[in-house]
This record gives C-alpha cells, sequence and structure tokens, in this order.
C-alpha cells in the first residue's frame, strides 16, 4: 500500500489500458505544477504492478511526444514496490504552456484533471509570449562567482568596445540577471556551480557506431555556458576525422565537419535551448553523420524554412544571448544558420537538415558519406569489445581470407576509424577514437 494518496501531484493508474487518462494527466500536471503518474497502482494506493515488454517504455514515450502539442517528453522509469513493478512517469511544469492533449488542454485542480476554458487557455498563451524560464529567480547572490563577470567586463570591452561599470553586482543588475536574487540565467553565465540546481543543464556527447548502438564513448560537460561551449567544441573536435593535404608546399588540414559551423551550433544549441524542460542538449557522432540535439523547438515565430534565407532573430533567452553576443560568441541579425549552411556546403557535407518538433535538431552528414557495411561493422565491434584484434583474430571471426582481410583493414585505416600498431606478427589494430 502506498502511503501518499492521489492530489495535486500525484495521480495513480491502475494499467496502461486506459492510455487517454494519461495524456490528460500529462497535459493537466504540464500546465500546472508539475507532478508524477505512478502506473500499477489503484485508486486507494495498493500496489497492482504492471507486465513490462521490451519497448515498455519506449511505446509509452512515443505515445506520449505524439499526442501532446507542445510535445512532452517525460521522465520514465520502472520503479519496484512491494516486490512488483510500478512505472513512474515524472511531468515537468513547462513554460510553453498550454501544452494539450489529443487538442484538448487540461489543467489540475486538486486529484481531478479539468478541461480549460477559452480564456484560461488565453491567458496561458500570453504568459508563455510574455515570460522566459531564464528569469526565473532560482539561487543566491552569493552563487554567483564575481570574478567570471569581471572577466566578462573585461571581454566585453575588448569585443564590443563598450562601456561597462566596473562594479560586478552593477553589471549584473543592468543585464537583468539579478534582483533580490540571481535569475536562471546569472547561475547558468556566471554560477560556480549551476548543475546543483539545474543538473540537466548540460551537454551530453556521444560516439556511436550505429543509431541502434550503445556509445563507444560518451562525455557528459557540465559548467557554465562559456565552459559547456568551449570544452564541448573541443571533445566534438577531437572525436570527428580529419586528413591532412599539401596544397602548394602548404599542409591544410580538412575536417569531417566545418568547424566553424560546429561551434555556431553548440553555441545556439546551449543559448537557445528550452531550460524548463529536463534534459541536456545532446551531440552524437556516428560514422556518417553528427546531430545536435536541444530541449524546445523552435521559438514562436520562426520556421525552419526561414533558417534556410535571411530572418529575424527570435530569441528564447534574450538576456542569455546578450550576454553571449557581448562576448562574441552571437550576432543579432539572424544569419548563423546560413553561415552553417554555406561552411557545410563549402565543406562538402551538403546542406544541414534542420528538424523542430519539441526538440530542435541539426544534422549534418559526413564528407565520408560511404556507409560501413556488415564486415566492416563486425571488425569494429570485435575491437571496441576486445580493445585490439589481430588479422589472424579477424580471419577466423569473419572466415575470411588474409588478403580479402587486409584489403577491409586498410579501407577502415583510409577513413580513419582504426589505427595499425606494432608490426610482423605482432601487428594489431586498434580503435582510432
Amino acid at each position: 500500500m502506498m502511503d501518499k494518496t492521489e492530489g495535486e501531484t500525484l495521480e495513480f493508474k491502475r494499467s496502461l489500458s486506459d492510455f487517454d487518462e494519461v495524456l490528460a494527466t500529462v497535459s493537466a500536471f504540464s500546465n500546472t505544477k508539475g507532478g508524477t503518474i505512478l502506473i500499477g497502482v489503484d485508486d486507494s494506493g495498493e500496489i497492482i504492478g504492471v507486465d513490462l515488454g521490451k519497448r515498455t517504455l519506449e511505446e509509452i514515450a512515443s505515445r506520449i511526444a505524439q499526442n501532446t502539442d507542445p510535445r512532452v517528453y517525460p521522465e520514465i522509469t520502472v520503479k519496484k514496490m512491494g516486490g512488483k513493478n510500478i512505472i513512474e512517469i515524472r511531468v515537468s511544469e513547462r513554460s510553453d504552456k498550454p501544452v494539450f492533449a489529443k487538442g484538448i488542454a487540461y489543467k489540475r485542480v486538486g486529484r481531478s484533471n479539468i478541461k480549460m476554458d477559452r480564456d484560461e487557455i488565453l491567458n496561458l498563451l500570453r504568459g508563455t509570449y510574455e515570460f522566459s524560464y531564464e528569469d526565473v529567480e532560482i539561487a543566491s547572490i552569493d552563487e554567483i562567482d564575481l570574478n567570471k563577470v569581471k572577466s566578462f567586463i573585461h571581454r566585453a570591452k575588448e569585443v564590443r568596445s563598450v562601456s561597462v561599470p566596473e562594479d560586478e553586482l552593477a553589471v549584473l543588475r543592468n543585464l537583468g540577471l539579478i534582483d533580490e536574487k540571481a535569475r536562471l540565467a546569472a547561475l547558468l553565465l556566471f554560477g560556480r556551480n549551476p548543475q546543483s540546481r539545474v543538473p540537466w543543464a548540460i551537454v551530453k556527447i556521444g560516439r556511436f557506431l550505429s543509431e541502434r548502438a550503445m556509445p563507444i564513448f560518451e562525455k557528459e560537460i557540465e559548467g557554465d555556458l562559456i565552459e559547456q561551449i568551449e570544452r564541448s567544441y573541443a571533445e566534438v573536435l577531437s572525436l570527428i576525422r580529419k586528413e591532412t593535404r599539401v596544397v602548394n608546399l602548404r599542409r591544410e588540414e580538412i575536417l569531417e565537419y566545418p568547424a566553424e559551423a560546429l561551434r555556431e551550433l553548440i553555441v545556439n544549441a546551449v543559448s537557445h535551448r528550452d531550460y524548463s524542460i529536463k534534459s541536456p542538449v545532446y551531440i552524437k557522432i556516428y560514422d556518417d553523420k553528427i546531430i545536435i540535439e536541444n530541449p524546445g523547438g523552435l521559438p514562436p515565430g520562426i520556421t525552419v524554412d526561414e533558417l534556410k534565407r535571411p530572418h529575424r532573430s527570435v530569441l528564447r533567452n534574450p538576456k542569455i544571448a546578450n550576454v553571449l553576443y557581448n562576448l562574441g560568441y552571437v550576432e543579432k541579425w539572424g544569419v548563423g544558420t546560413l553561415e552553417v549552411m554555406k561552411k557545410c556546403l563549402l565543406n562538402g557535407n551538403g546542406e544541414p537538415i534542420f528538424q523542430s518538433n519539441g526538440f530542435f535538431k541539426v544534422e549534418i552528414k559526413s564528407r565520408y558519406l560511404s556507409a560501413i557495411d556488415d564486415r566492416e561493422r563486425a571488425i569494429l565491434e570485435y575491437i571496441r569489445k576486445n580493445g585490439k584484434a589481430s588479422r589472424s583474430d579477424l580471419e577466423k571471426i569473419l572466415k575470411l581470407r588474409e588478403s580479402s582481410v587486409r584489403k577491409i583493414l586498410e579501407k577502415l585505416q583510409r577513413r580513419g576509424l582504426i589505427v595499425k600498431e606494432g608490426g610482423g606478427k605482432n601487428t594489431v589494430y586498434r580503435l582510432a577514437y
């Protein structure tokens, strides 16, 4: 038996049989104070449990996202209670209200989901357009590192030639970052430890062999937004392939993806994301593409198609964007995505693909677009599991002749996926990343 009862932020569901009720609760929690749905618990609080399949959680997440607008991506986990499995769905209050479920917006009143009327919906829409989550007063001013503010003052004078007061607190007030307390934007930009308050405000980087495979490398980048931008950019550059050419007796390094475009997209991801959504920025590196994905679609007033031509700049987090502008990270003219497209085309990557559907996603194809075939993938998987491989090892697992395996290995080396170590009978191959 549960020791809690249903209420404004807690809902029990016996099973998934009536999924429309689950959707209504997701909408109501998103539009009110957030909350938790426990599936496998009846109205009285008795733990019934649920049967789980291999893809149960993925299917729940997919159905919620497909039937909510703007799309909701809750935290979904399995908990053990009374020796039985229950599903916990944690829904955050959204800054971009109202959230609709199958075309209906709900609010939470006590333990009930109530359909919102027209005036309530209009009031929420006004609040969404007038309020940014970056303005939430979230921390004590003591949590701000004034040395970081001092560095900002110095750099802003150099980069933009602006007149900035020398008093750090005065600067923060002029930028609208503090009042009685520090706003979220101040914590993210100048905080000593932003993740103590917003642990989801990070960048997760992964290197994958395929979209269904587990990452062969992963890293979480924390710190303030400047640290996240610089460290993420350096990490991505270390994970992509490079080649050196000699042009007019000069050595030139050509990257798999254009460095300027990657930097612009990383800056955009951390500065334009929706910080009310408890999800990190994701950077996923595959053998044939890179994907950069941030929570929150495009802000109202701009479309994906407009990103491909000169457009006005619509900011989700204007205070964050203003600081990054004064530091030289962003411009105010809506040309960032146009420069990304230009750099990608000149580098041989083709036109990037932009998508906005709850998350904003950019996909760029690799210069080395040829796909990994099954034999190449088998070699890479074997080396990943074992740390290294000899040619004879690979001949056995592939059941191929020496000459055939040698050709595949040479191809993988040319593409920068593996490296050769040692010589003669001691020759082994390792992953290059």
